[in-house]
């Protein structure tokens, strides 16, 4: 199968060093790029035009909010997925609302990272199940909007 390309977008080193190695695991996964802020996610982004960013919110300067929105407005073809500590209902739908495919708890990306990757690349957004199912109703009921 064809590499799947991606960026990871943590402000922390030891944060995107794990990530790399989960994503090392997955068969047809390639770290192309890693950004430590939002600025560096849209910069990089641009430039590699990534098929995945795996993104987080609490960056330094532009929030990981605002870089999804920005790339997926300028690169249509750059799936954004969150990973995040934020699982209020706020966050999830302002993500959806930027334009990104998926989100899940970083305490969680072990066991998610691969099956999350797995449904990005068949074009389907994917939440975390413990993302509570009223949070998922509240979006569906927004996205109407």
């Amino acid at each position: 199968r064809p590499q799947m390309r991606l960026m990871i977008v943590d402000d922390f080193r030891f944060i995107r060093r794990h990530l790399r190695t989960l994503l090392g695991s997955i068969p047809g996964a390639e770290v192309v790029a890693e950004a430590s802020s939002g600025e560096e996610a849209v910069a990089l982004a641009r430039e590699l035009r990534p098929d995945v960013v795996l993104m987080d919110i609490s960056l330094h300067g532009m929030n990981g909010l605002l870089a999804t929105e920005t790339i997926r407005r300028e690169l249509p073809g750059v799936q954004v997925l969150i990973a995040s500590r934020h699982l209020e209902t706020e966050y999830v739908l302002r993500a959806r609302q930027a334009g990104a495919c998926g989100y899940m708890p970083k305490g969680a990306i072990g066991q998610e990272l691969g099956p999350a990757l797995a449904a990005v690349e068949r074009g389907e957004a994917w939440f975390s199940p413990s993302i509570r199912r009223e949070q998922l109703e509240d979006f569906a009921g927004h996205a109407a909007v």
